[in-house]
């Protein structure tokens, strides 16, 4: 029998409860409960909670308990205390978002493969899903099961028909026998936070789960190619599988931005690919950008940028804020400069560009002086995506050259992020400090994620990848400013970072 303080622990309506108590605590004005609410959701603000809601107060109490979110706190509560049927229906529902989670689920519990359809659907495992045809024809075309969807989409969603798995084998099959069966190769279900965007079938099996017997299989059935999603999200997998499939079986380029998607790594083949079926390298976005100034942005090699010039690319097209793709490459990228003025690029520059580039090219004596003479600028004319480009890039000297003009430091850019965030998120140790001695925050949330830089910093360390990232030393900084870096972030994983973590007793 559990103790009082393992009831109280595991009890998700002590916590409820606890959330509605602050809720009604700071709309009476109660200022230590407004000072704990703001500690753990700083977007409210200083002294203004209009509009607070109980998901707020809820969030504040599964910060502080150590997780990112309310949903993430309530999931570790209620597998706390969960029966056999509430695991089966739990594992089900990790299988299709939470890969490492539903393995472990797995490993720890191997009788969840054999209790009923819907593990075998998200395993990949025929002969329950024979046996339950043959009891019910209508099966095939039913919603049911945990999330009340189709069960072909349980097939293509499941994360265990990801290439590489020891399962993902099986997924080709056991999608065509519910396809043979009647299934609906268009099948979709619309997630919660996307109410405008349904996900097909195809999108789970070719754009998540890269399966090319499983793509094949839609394929095969009359799965439509272009759903908006596919094509675009094939793009991010190393080997093309699914892509390569999806436009030989006449996948549309138009109106997909996979060009840029595409461009967001090196991946010259795949550039060649959607080009040679017809994406238009002039395409832009709302930003006015086309694949030109994504390639110079995003720091692909001489080899992509010749390819897109080859391909028409228009050289002196200029975004929204007036910027080219000469001025973009003057940010550190020397050689694709001299590329594009080599192919008649126009060199004529603002004044804004003029003093980024100096700053990038100028030696340590010449970038001071250049500081001490910064012109003053009023980014938010330009558009406010120019501080965190350049700290995305990793152009250390035009950040302090915009630093320096008077440039707000917690300008925000993509995801309404600081460019404290995206220096933690890339690894970017000098860059971090560099802002956080200009008086970055380290508590804004950016508006896609509602995360802080510390928690940026976390996730990027797992996931980011990018080969110039120091992210002990990023650590280093972000301790020595007194960050707080989420629990649900650490240990990273990573043996350098999590020395520094464990040296300062944050992790064990």
């Amino acid at each position: 029998m559990p103790t009082h303080s393992e009831a109280t622990r595991l009890n998700l309506e002590y916590y409820r409860k606890q959330a509605k108590s602050l809720l009604k605590a700071v709309k009476a004005g109660d200022r230590q409960a407004e000072e704990w609410m703001q500690h753990f959701v700083p977007r409210l603000g200083a002294g203004d909670f209009t509009g607070v809601a109980l998901h707020d107060a809820q969030l504040a109490v599964a910060r502080e308990q150590g997780f990112a979110s309310w949903p993430r706190f309530k999931t570790f509560l209620e597998q706390s205390r969960l029966d056999f049927q509430g695991l089966v229906k739990t594992f089900v529902e990790a299988a299709v978002s939470d890969s490492r989670r539903a393995t472990e689920m797995l490993e720890k519990h191997p009788e969840l493969a054999k209790a009923g359809v819907y593990p075998a659907l998200v395993l990949g495992d025929v002969e329950p899903v024979e046996q339950a045809l043959r009891e019910d024809a209508e099966f095939v075309r039913t919603k049911g099961g945990p999330l009340e969807r189709e069960p072909l989409l349980y097939v293509c969603f499941s994360r265990f028909a990801y290439g590489g798995t020891p399962q993902a084998d099986r997924f080709g099959g056991a999608a065509r026998l519910l396809l043979s069966a009647g299934a609906d190769p268009n099948a979709s279900y619309t997630p919660e936070e996307w109410p405008d965007n349904p996900l097909s079938c195809l999108y789970g099996a070719a754009g998540l789960n890269n399966n090319r017997a499983l793509t094949l299989a839609l394929l095969d059935a009359g799965a439509n190619s272009n759903d908006g999603e596919s094509l675009y999200h094939s793009t991010e997998h190393a080997d093309l599988a699914c892509f390569r499939l999806l436009l030989e079986r006449g996948a549309s380029t138009e109106r997909t931005n996979a060009l840029k998607h595409m461009l967001d790594r090196e991946e010259l083949e795949g550039v060649k690919l959607l080009l040679a079926a017809g994406a238009d390298p002039n395409e832009i976005n709302e930003r006015g950008e086309t694949a030109l100034h994504w390639a110079v942005w995003r720091g692909r090699s001489v080899g992509i940028i010749e390819t897109l010039l080859d391909a028409g690319a228009t050289l002196d097209a200029k975004r929204n804020d007036g910027r080219t793709a000469y001025a973009l490459a003057l940010q550190g990228r020397q050689e694709v400069a001299a590329l594009l003025a080599a192919r008649g690029a126009s060199r004529d520059l603002s004044a804004l560009d003029q003093f980024i580039g100096d700053c990038e090219r100028a030696g340590p004596q010449e970038l001071e002086q250049l500081l001490a003479r910064a012109p003053r600028i009023e980014l938010p004319a330009l558009g406010g995506h120019l501080m965190t480009e350049l700290v995305q890039s990793h152009c250390t000297a035009a950040v302090r050259g915009l630093l320096a003009a008077g440039v707000n430091v917690n300008t925000r850019g993509e995801h309404g992020a600081t460019a404290l965030h995206w220096a933690c998120w890339k690894g970017y140790g000098d860059l971090a400090k560099i802002l956080l001695d200009h008086g970055a925050s380290l508590t804004a949330e950016d508006t896609s994620f509602h995360g802080t830089p510390p928690g940026w910093f976390g996730h990027g360390s797992q996931n980011c990848g990018d080969p110039g990232g120091d992210y002990a030393e990023v650590a280093r900084v972000l301790i020595a400013a007194g960050a707080k870096i989420p629990a649900v972030d650490i240990p990273t994983g990573r043996p350098d970072v999590d020395a520094v973590l464990r040296e300062h007793g944050l992790i064990k």
